[in-house]
């Protein structure tokens, strides 16, 4: 029995005519872009018309990397350049919005890296600032279109398990090495790196409504590298108060685990006709109507680079058929509602309401 094929889950350029339409200016030649965009990119074909980087070095060393026919250090200079029709954000939140307004001069389409960025105002201005530019903004959050991610939402809109009343995550995983960037990040295991798994929460929940309130506890051991801790374990509520909801998720995500042979990293969804459970390499299903019988689908493609692909072609899809970003600056404002939530509970001991952390946003009313 076959319910999901590579290409229902796989990156998507069919419905784009002609790629070579879409040349892709970089800006930001760090890590994430030379070790996932990037080969991406060219493992699917997408036209890298130009990159960018305040750093002379990162900026020839990737277009020599890469076979990038202009690299530059200004800006201005790529956005001159008229083979670059969209562009690729993948810079640190502090210096994006001088960028926005930089791109608002001569206006391109912007796929920013996740999330908007790491604050809620932040975030909210960016997105307010880029409407006002004229700017048609998505935002990578590239982790649904990782292989095994995208497999089991696929399998969830088939609504092959009934009424979905439980999604729990659960991840074991190290990343307290010195001198790294990220454990001198405040909060950096929820608002970074977890901001992933906030989001996939929202990204799986098959019901109109949004996350209502969240209870979120963290640990930090007396020695680690990191600033904040790398432990979390939160309950996304979705619904009114009074535990009677019909769904609600389950986060933990252990980021200090020092042996690395029980490193996992698994997803459930359970639902009144069955369950899904996934890893990052194989998707298992049982259904009530098959007793006996544990369905296993091992998938193709990674996370890194395939993700990456997947991202930037729907938004290419999207920008070709006329239709708003796969994933808008709004969508991901209510991601980064849910972080900033989920460190303000820890830090403080309580449940926390998602209208408490949009009062006074533009997005309070909904």
């Amino acid at each position: 029995m076959e319910f999901i094929r590579p290409e229902d889950y796989l990156p998507r350029k069919q419905h784009i005519p002609d790629l070579n339409q879409y040349g892709i200016g970089l800006i930001g030649c760090g890590s994430i872009a030379n070790t996932a965009h990037l080969p991406a990119y060219r493992k699917y074909g997408l036209k890298i018309a130009a990159c960018c980087d305040v750093s002379e070095e990162a900026a020839r060393a990737t277009a020599e990397k890469f076979d990038i026919p202009f690299w530059t250090t200004s800006v201005d200079e790529l956005l001159e350049r008229e083979e670059v029709a969209v562009i690729d954000l993948a810079i640190h939140p502090e210096p994006r919005l001088e960028v926005l307004r930089r791109i608002g001069r001569a206006p391109r389409p912007v796929l920013c890296q996740k999330p908007l960025a790491l604050e809620l105002q932040h975030a909210e201005l960016l997105a307010r600032e880029a409407d006002r530019l004229g700017i048609t903004l998505g935002v990578n959050q590239q982790a649904r279109w990782a292989p095994a991610h995208k497999a089991l939402k696929t399998v969830l809109e088939q609504e092959l398990i009934g009424e979905v009343y439980s999604i729990h995550h659960n991840l074991r995983s190290f990343q307290d090495q010195a001198g790294w960037w990220w454990t001198k990040m405040k909060n950096f295991n929820i608002v970074d790196h977890g901001v992933h798994y906030a989001d996939l929460c929202r990204y799986f929940n098959p019901y109109p409504e949004e996350w209502s309130r969240v209870h979120c506890t963290t640990a930090q051991l007396r020695q680690q590298n990191a600033v904040d801790p790398l432990i979390y374990s939160a309950n996304v509520e979705f619904g009114p108060k009074g535990g009677r909801n019909p769904f609600m998720a389950s986060l933990h995500f252990n980021n200090i685990v020092k042996a690395g042979r029980s490193h996992s990293h698994t997803w459930w969804v359970d639902g009144t006709e069955g369950s899904l459970w996934c890893t990052q390499d194989t998707l298992y299903m049982a259904l009530n109507r098959h007793k006996n019988v544990v369905h296993e689908i091992k998938l193709k493609g990674t996370w890194f680079p395939d993700a990456f692909a997947g991202s930037m072609l729907a938004f290419i899809t999207a920008l070709e058929e006329g239709g708003r970003p796969p994933v808008t600056p709004d969508d991901n404002l209510q991601t980064v509602a849910l972080t900033t939530a989920m460190v303000l509970s820890s830090q403080e001991g309580r449940v926390v309401e998602r209208t408490d952390v949009l009062k006074g946003s533009v997005l309070s009313h909904e």
